[in-house]
């Protein structure tokens, strides 16, 4: 038969056919259950060699004397090979949990000491089954040393945002409680240490007295009096006020005359409804400087804000520049 494109394409449609019916009858069924078997079986045979695996175990320390701090950080846990037939190994590489390994340090004293794991290997044997065996633990050599406990005062830092409800403002600072903490550490832990900060904190839409609970962040080796701080957060409600006073003359050498035009001067600001009454034009203080009068030839000096009540925020002059003449003072004078 001559080779031609055509013969090609039957020869494919006729090895598809084949296939097709080979998949739709029980010929499929037969060839996968042995092929499962055979799998299976070779699974079961090479199982029963040795192999050795890697698993990770954890650990605990315990007994630290009181009054002591470890200086630096220990190993959470410890990677062990293991060696043993692959039936054996199996439960170890999936799925087993092992109990944490316990490091007793109530003998230990204070300086440099040194922990050598392969002696662990015989407290940890009693974990796995005897068919099993231990050939390395990783790291070999815990290194560390033991110090005796200091302690110093730090203040409480808050670290966070706090947003007041709309028409509301802060009646005091945020009160802290705490304030200071005492730090426990070592000596070389502690030489750093300026300042105990709070956990992130984010406040929304706060009004009237709000109380908030909130956790110190957490420093290795290092442990504080109080855990938790308390925030007394005091809001109220706020109005617009507006006041007329005088401006006074800062700087005025005494042989000249600054006369400004007007003499008083409007602040429309904000404050809290219990400061209201109490915030009049006595509690401010506003100035224009002969020296900005004398610099240049402007025409106007600007109005300034020497002293204002802390209570109130967002104040607005009106005028802002007061126009003005220096004159001489007569010798008379």
């Amino acid at each position: 038969m001559p080779i031609n494109k055509e013969n090609i394409e039957k020869e494919l449609q006729k090895i598809i056919k084949n296939f097709n019916e080979f998949l739709t009858t029980k010929d499929l069924l037969i060839f996968t259950f042995f092929l499962f078997l055979s799998a299976s079986l070779w699974v079961l045979h090479a199982l029963r060699d040795k192999y050795e695996t890697m698993v990770s175990v954890p650990v605990e320390y315990v007994g630290l004397p009181n009054g002591y701090v470890v200086s630096q950080d220990l190993p959470k846990t410890l990677l062990v090979t293991i060696v043993g037939q692959g039936t054996s190994l199996v439960k170890y590489r999936f799925g087993h949990t092992f109990q944490p390994l316990e490091i007793d340090m109530s003998k230990m004293e204070k300086g440099k000491q040194t922990i050598y794991t392969k002696n662990l290997a015989s407290k940890l044997q009693k974990q796995i089954k005897a068919e099993v065996s231990i050939s390395k633990i990783l790291p070999d050599t815990i290194i560390f040393g033991i110090e005796k406990l200091s302690e110093k005062t730090v203040p409480v830092k808050i670290i966070g945002t706090f947003e007041l409800a709309q028409q509301y403002i802060y009646c005091d600072s945020i009160q802290i409680e705490p304030v200071e903490v005492t730090a426990y550490g070592s000596k070389r832990s502690l030489a750093e240490l300026d300042s105990a900060f709070s956990e992130e904190i984010k406040q929304e839409t706060i009004k009237d007295t709000t109380q908030i609970e909130v956790k110190l962040k957490r420093i290795p080796h290092i442990t504080f009096s109080d855990s938790i701080i308390r925030l007394t957060i005091r809001t109220e409600r706020f109005t617009e006020k507006s006041i007329q006073a005088p401006i006074s003359i800062a700087h005025l050498p005494k042989d000249r005359t600054l006369r400004i035009f007007p003499s008083s001067v409007t602040a429309n600001f904000r404050v809290g409804l219990s400061n209201y009454e109490k915030i009049d034009a006595s509690s401010f203080n506003f100035v224009v400087d002969y020296n900005d009068a004398k610099a240049g030839d402007q025409k106007k000096i600007k109005v300034n804000v020497k002293d204002a009540p802390k209570e109130v925020f967002g104040i607005q002059l009106k005028p802002e520049s007061v126009d003005f003449i220096i004159e001489e003072k007569d010798e008379e004078q």
